[in-house]
C-alpha cells in the first residue's frame, strides 16, 4: 500500500536510534540494515515519535523550510515510502 498524505504515521518499534553529529542513525534490528538519515530526514523523523497525519507533517515542514508546497508533499512521501519499505515506520489509512 503507497502511502498518501491522508495516512498517519509513526516510527516503527523495530530499530535503534541515536543522533551522531547532527544526522539521526539507525539500526533495524528486524533487518541488521543501518541507515543514515539527514537533517531534514532526521526532522521528519522526530515528528512522527508520535502518530501523525502525513499532510500535517508537511504542514509542520513547511513552516519550518522555505520550498514549494508541491515539491515537498513529493519528496516527503517519497521518502515515507521509502521508509516503509524499509519496515521502518508504521503506517495506516486516517
Amino acid at each position: 500500500m503507497s502511502i498518501e498524505t491522508s495516512n498517519i504515521v509513526a516510527q516503527g518499534k523495530d530499530q535503534v536510534c541515536a543522533e551522531v553529529d547532527g544526522e539521526v542513525v539507525m539500526m533495524s534490528i528486524q533487518k541488521g540494515n543501518y541507515y543514515g538519515l539527514d537533517t531534514v530526514g532526521g526532522r521528519i523523523w522526530e515528528l512522527i515519535a508520535e502518530p501523525r497525519q502525513v499532510s500535517e507533517l508537511c504542514d509542520s515542514l513547511a513552516s519550518e523550510y522555505e520550498v514549494d508546497r508541491t515539491i515537498l508533499e513529493a519528496d516527503v512521501l517519497r521518502f515515507l515510502n521509502e521508509m516503509d519499505e524499509q519496515g521502518l515506520i508504521e503506517s495506516r489509512v486516517a
